[in-house]
């Protein structure tokens, strides 16, 4: 797996370097998103957890902090771009146990880090000299961190699939707000630099 997220990402760099043409155009993003794939897993998992404990379990003090990444997209026409992403997703929360008579004992603190890397693809609907109109999808792998625990079997499949996504500002710089579902996010946003 390690061997197939390298290739991806030397691809995302590599193949933009031979596609060149008149048209080309660049986009590089800074993003942050929230309601992400892997804070939803969290959330659940807690569910579950206090669940089949018959409530002996618990999670107090959730802190989701988001899903913060780069993106790079190369057009090589009006409508058609690829490129990757690369995210960072952070969750903590402090475990404890409960006692029949409701006492709680502190267990420590969980600490959940998601990082991905995915290749994806552009569609633009409307490219303005002010506003543009896109969609995207986007698919690679993830790796989950918690509590030190061993990388190599965390590996996730990781998406993204943003039916709707607007920037709007000069023909340079231009900030974006997406809705979608996977690691990005339900909602995103952040700043363009378009060259």
């Amino acid at each position: 797996m390690k061997k197939l997220i390298a290739f991806l990402l030397c691809l995302i760099v590599v193949v933009p370097v031979f596609a060149k043409n008149d048209k080309d155009r660049n986009e590089f993003s800074v993003t942050y998103g929230q309601f992400t794939a892997p804070q939803f897993a969290y959330v659940m998992g807690e569910v579950f957890g206090v669940m089949f404990s018959l409530g002996h379990a618990s999670f107090e003090d959730p802190h989701m902090y988001g899903a913060a990444g780069i993106e790079y997209v190369h057009y090589t026409n009006d409508w058609f771009g690829f490129g990757g992403t690369v995210l960072c997703d952070y969750m903590t929360a402090k475990t404890v146990s409960v006692d029949k008579d409701g006492n709680k004992t502190p267990n420590g603190d969980f600490k959940l880090g998601c990082l991905s890397a995915m290749p994806l693809v552009k569609f633009a609907w409307l490219n303005r000299a002010h506003v543009g109109l896109y969609s995207k999808l986007a698919a690679g792998a993830g790796l989950f961190f918690a509590n030190g625990s061993d990388a190599k079997d965390n590996i996730s499949f990781a998406f993204q699939a943003t039916p709707i996504g607007v920037d709007f500002g000069g023909e340079q710089f231009r900030g974006f707000v997406e809705a979608g579902v996977g690691w990005q996010g339900i909602v995103s946003g952040g700043v363009r630099w378009m060259f």
